[in-house]
């Protein structure tokens, strides 16, 4: 009995046993016998704790010898300082310092019954921070979130642009998308979800020729018109992915492979758009410095030789200036091929059409439609609609990669063409704020804040449109571009970084260092700005320099993108109207400028805060 047993709560170490047939004494008893009689006793019902005289020093098993089930009815358990329950929703949650209550089934951490079948999971989306619930239905996968009631297509992602849509592909395994062998150029394929709407935005392919791209293949890189992948105008024809051969193109040159000999190179073959589908209902045909399939097949030859991949790219003209040899295509949509510095020091150079030998290196066209191209009216956020990259294919041809796209400032369409918007917003309404689609960070505003006082309230939310805040002081207002949300997001203002260890503070820096990125990009913007004004003014070297040591702080500190900083230096700086401090009564620095650059630092602070 040297190790002790519990008996009613209490741990015995020594146990006497008295022989009541000999009168007395314990002798002969051995600890086996002990061992029994204590057994016994507990086995009959323990009815008090069981509480070890230790903190932290005995176990209940062993990994040789463990319990074979524990039961408990509504308990819970305490491992270290983290508290596991269930709570009123049949949840297994989670209660410590991190997590407070925090559900594990539904934040993903822990997922209970995934081995039995059930209708749908819930996830939380990384972007949007909605909760999005995936189901099957038909043997197809659906995708429900709070803006579209169902979506029939999965983000394969990570790229950009994301496929909007895809329909009969497949990843084989590498990343890259193969089409299925269909015969029909209508029935597979992928839409990207991201569209251009201006002269000189294109979609580009590094490099076109894809792996198991071979005799017999035929692919197309071609847009097709937001109306028609919505399906609000089809003029009559297929809309998008509906089957067989022609509609649910603005542009399409497809691409057909006669073998591999270097004069049976793939060439632009034809088109299955539908005429009444390409702008202005006038078609689309092969044209330019490339128009001509043997100059194709010698293109694409030319870009093996020179080790090169075969780019192309497909988009909006823009005049004479987006093709090299300066002809002018209006605003038509049009298929380029790239020829390359490489590709011009090659020694098969000389087989290129005499446009491309007289200009170099640099886009020329082989095919465009006829008209320019089409306004198709806005989205409800006022954004014009566009044309979106679509790829398809028949035989057995894969995508290298997604495209990318030129000409374009920012990828604000991807919510553009959702519909949604985003807001930084102080001491917001209660109303306005319960209207929002989701709130993806909310704070308390701290004692060093230059534009809030200490105890004022930011959010960040989301609406699935436009929305005025008609119950919120206007001023208090900022919208907040898609792309700079998870920057803001990730504000000091919103997360508390802890900064002990080495480690924790390069964490700290990583996660704040596309905040502090945005920030550096407005000062930047205003320090140039600024330079520009003085150049206008055309100082001699006196005020120069004198200018320069006035605002040397400001300067020193948007140079770090210290962005308040910035704001205090500027808001130090004693403007000299009313008595000039330049050589010859010049004004240095006007009270003008310094009331522009204050409401524009201002303005950012408001937008991308971080106290």
């Amino acid at each position: 009995m040297s190790q002790g047993r519990w008996v009613n709560g209490e741990l015995v170490t020594s146990v006497y046993v008295v022989n009541q047939t000999s009168g007395g004494g314990g002798g002969g008893v051995t600890e086996t016998e002990v061992t029994g009689i204590v057994s016994g006793y507990i086995a009959s019902g323990i009815s008090s704790d069981i509480i070890p005289t230790a903190s932290g020093a005995y176990d209940i098993g062993s990994a040789a010898f463990p319990f074979k089930d524990g039961y408990f009815t509504s308990g819970s358990l305490y491992l270290s300082d983290s508290h596991l329950f269930i709570d009123a929703n049949a949840d297994l949650c989670i209660d410590n310092a991190t997590h407070v209550g925090q559900a594990l089934t539904t934040s993903g951490q822990v997922s209970v019954m995934m081995a039995e079948p059930k209708d749908s999971y819930k996830f939380k989306d990384s972007r949007t921070d909605a909760t999005v619930t995936l189901s099957v239905r038909d043997g197809g996968l659906i995708v429900t979130d709070p803006f579209n009631e169902s979506v029939s297509s999965v983000d394969l992602g990570g790229t950009t642009p994301d496929p909007g849509t895809i329909t009969n592909l497949f990843l084989n395994g590498t990343g890259k998308y193969t089409a299925n062998a269909v015969g029909s150029p209508n029935a597979n394929g992928l839409v990207t979800l991201e569209y251009i709407n201006s002269p000189g935005q294109f979609f580009v392919i590094n490099d076109a020729g894809g792996p198991g791209f071979g005799y017999g293949d035929r692919q197309c890189f071609g847009l097709v018109r937001e109306t028609i992948y919505d399906r609000t105008d089809l003029d009559g024809q297929p809309g998008v992915f509906d089957g067989g051969s022609s509609g649910g193109w603005s542009i399409s040159a497809f691409w057909y492979y006669t073998g591999s000999s270097p004069n049976s190179y793939p060439y632009v073959w034809t088109s299955y758009a539908s005429v009444a589908q390409t702008p202005g209902g006038a078609g689309n045909f092969a044209t330019g410095v490339f128009g001509g399939q043997s100059d194709q097949k010698r293109w694409w030859d030319l870009c093996i030789k020179a080790g090169v991949g075969h780019g192309i790219r497909v988009g909006i003209a823009n005049g004479t200036v987006t093709q090299q040899d300066g002809a002018d295509f209006g605003n038509r949509l049009v298929t380029q091929l790239l020829v390359t510095t490489e590709m011009v020091a090659n020694a098969d150079f000389s087989t290129m059409p005499t446009a491309v030998r007289n200009n170099g290196a640099g886009w020329y066209t082989c095919y465009a439609t006829s008209s320019d191209y089409e306004n198709m009216g806005q989205f409800p956020d006022g954004q014009d609609k566009g044309y979106r990259f679509r790829w398809s294919s028949f035989g057995n041809s894969s995508l290298n990669q997604l495209p990318y796209m030129t000409g374009v400032s920012s990828n604000d369409q991807i919510t553009a063409a959702a519909g949604q918007s985003h807001y930084v917003v102080y001491n917001i309404n209660a109303t306005d704020k319960s209207a929002a689609n989701s709130v993806l960070a909310t704070a308390t505003i701290g004692p060093n804040n230059r534009l809030y006082s200490a105890g004022d309230t930011c959010d960040v939310l989301q609406f699935n449109q436009p929305y005025d805040f008609p119950n919120t002081a206007s001023g208090n207002v900022f919208a907040l571009g898609y792309q700079s949300v998870s920057a803001v997001q990730a504000s000091p203002l919103f997360v508390t970084y802890p900064v002990t260890t080495g480690q924790e503070i390069l964490d700290a820096g990583i996660a704040v260092a596309p905040l502090q990125s945005l920030h550096q990009e407005v000062c930047d913007q205003v320090r140039n700005a600024v330079t520009a004004y003085y150049l206008v003014r055309d100082f001699n070297a006196a005020n120069t320099a004198l200018i320069n040591a006035k605002l040397a702080n400001a300067s020193q500190a948007s140079l770090g993108g210290q962005l308040i900083n910035t704001y205090d230096a500027v808001s130090a700086t004693v403007p000299d109207d009313s008595s000039p401090e330049g050589t010859g009564g010049e004004v240095l620095f006007p009270v003008a400028l310094k009331t522009e650059l204050l409401a524009t630092l201002s303005l950012y602070m408001a937008t991308f805060p971080d106290n």
